[in-house]
């Protein structure tokens, strides 16, 4: 599995900054609030800190395999799965946030809504953020460590 590569996270972020930004001129009336919805991405990426940190210990004290007492290897696979559907989502909420941040922000002055909805948007800005970083960390708690032979597992030439 290929590591999530980050200017495809700020190329994901930029775009849904643009259509955030865009889409939020056309449906201001229609839209719901924001709300508190940042705290399930914060909630998250609590989640995939404390599953990273549970397969790092793991991984450092041979955990990793078959018995009913090891992490199964599927598990960490699954978790490197986890962990880079969390850095897209959280480029995702990072980019809205960041679109509505700065469309309340021109119009702080003329839109009644704008001052309430600000501090949210920046909210779900630095919760989206938190995320991404919680989600490369659990991405790379899941890789193997190298080995400790110069040849790399290859036999010894004669």
């Amino acid at each position: 599995m290929n590591r999530v590569a980050k200017s495809t996270l700020a190329l994901v972020a930029v775009v849904a900054a643009v259509a955030a930004y865009l889409l939020n001129g056309t449906f201001l009336g229609s839209l719901p609030p924001i709300g508190f919805g940042w705290v399930t991405l914060l909630a998250v990426a609590v989640v995939d800190v404390l599953l990273a940190l549970r397969i790092r210990a793991a991984i450092s004290d041979g955990g990793i395999g078959q018995d009913r007492s090891q992490m199964h290897p599927l598990t960490v696979a699954r978790s490197a799965a986890l962990g880079q559907a969390s850095a897209v989502l959280g480029a995702v909420a990072s980019g809205i946030g960041a679109g509505l941040a700065l469309y309340y922000l021109q119009r702080l002055g003329e839109l009644a809504v704008a001052g309430a909805e600000l501090s949210a948007s920046v909210a779900v800005l630095v919760s989206g953020a938190v995320l991404v970083g919680a989600g490369l960390f659990l991405e790379s708690s899941c890789e193997t460590p190298p080995d400790d032979d110069e040849n790399g597992g290859l036999a010894e030439p004669a």
